[in-house]
């Protein structure tokens, strides 16, 4: 088990980052957030609204799931993670007043950061659609993140503004409404780019803090690619859910063949070792320090 008193705090890896982009990894459930937690080299934890709903619900992105579903699946990757969460809240659940309740909700849950998106409600993620999104007017976005900027319950909240806008000049231009507002960082969705020479355009033409989600083509960016783009966090929102998806298929299929565990032929972790890593070993200290022996009972 984590201390939550050991976790970095997201800002201050942001503002010593230096010419490195701060890297997150996206998760949908609380074991894949204690594997993140001792891995070199990620930063930070995003709750992949993606993920939370395959791994939770075996169903699409397009928020089947409520808001106390989702801080549900985010306070238990908050409980055991041992670095900084920022949690997808999608739309937040309603209009600007709703926002506050949703961003109360998900700081109690324990999280650093959340990010709102301008979508209409219910939202469906770019990922699982061909289609552009349909957007909220930018008045009524710019009024969920200020609402939202101003009544943080703790003023340390980071606060990343989404739009999904696919028109360059309209995504700029929300984009500097939204932290004009309040936003602390902007995020652009992958569509609005066709190149990484796209991405440093709109970096430098919104002239804040960028954070970048780093699926399709953009995962064959290289380490220096994404540095050069000028983002100042990156997430790998999709590695973690499409390995376990690959993984977990190929397992079954080859159960199911030979009906035995034979000789099956996907690796697969021993038990021991998910046992140490889901930290056994503490649970036994913590026993030899609170528990009786038998003698004194």
């Amino acid at each position: 088990m984590f201390n939550a008193s050991s976790k970095t705090n997201i800002r201050e890896l942001l503002a010593n980052a230096g010419s490195r982009p701060v890297v997150s990894v996206g998760v949908g459930d609380a074991m894949s957030a204690r594997l993140a937690s001792v891995t070199e080299g990620i930063d930070a934890i995003l709750t992949s609204g993606f993920a939370i709903s395959a791994q939770q619900l075996g169903l699409p992105d397009v928020e089947m799931y409520s808001r106390t579903e989702n801080v549900q699946a985010v306070e238990r990757i908050c409980y055991v993670s041992g670095k900084p969460v920022i949690a997808d809240m999608d739309t937040g659940y309603g209009n600007a007043v709703n926002v506050i309740k949703s961003l109360h909700e998900f700081e109690r849950a324990g999280v650093q950061g959340v990010i709102i998106e301008d979508q209409v409600s219910p939202k469906r993620c770019p990922v699982c659609v061909d289609t552009t999104n349909v957007i909220i007017p930018k008045a009524e976005a710019v009024g969920k993140i200020r609402a939202a900027a101003e009544n943080r319950r703790n003023l340390e909240t980071l606060l990343i503004a989404r739009t999904d806008a696919v028109e360059f000049d309209e995504a700029v231009s929300r984009a500097k409404a939204y932290r004009e507002a309040g936003a602390d960082l902007v995020q652009p969705i992958s569509r609005l780019f066709s190149d990484k020479a796209d991405i440093r355009r709109f970096v430098d033409a919104v002239g804040c803090p960028v954070s970048l989600v780093v699926v399709g083509w953009l995962e064959g960016l290289s380490k220096e690619d994404l540095a050069a783009t000028g983002a100042s966090i990156v997430h790998f929102a999709l590695v973690p859910v499409t390995a376990v998806h690959h993984a977990v298929g190929q397992v079954m299929a080859q159960l199911g063949r030979a009906g035995s565990a034979e000789a099956l032929e996907a690796v697969r972790s021993p038990h021991t070792a998910i046992v140490k890593d889901m930290g056994m070993e503490s649970i036994g200290v913590l026993e030899e320090k609170y528990l009786p022996r038998e003698s004194e009972l």
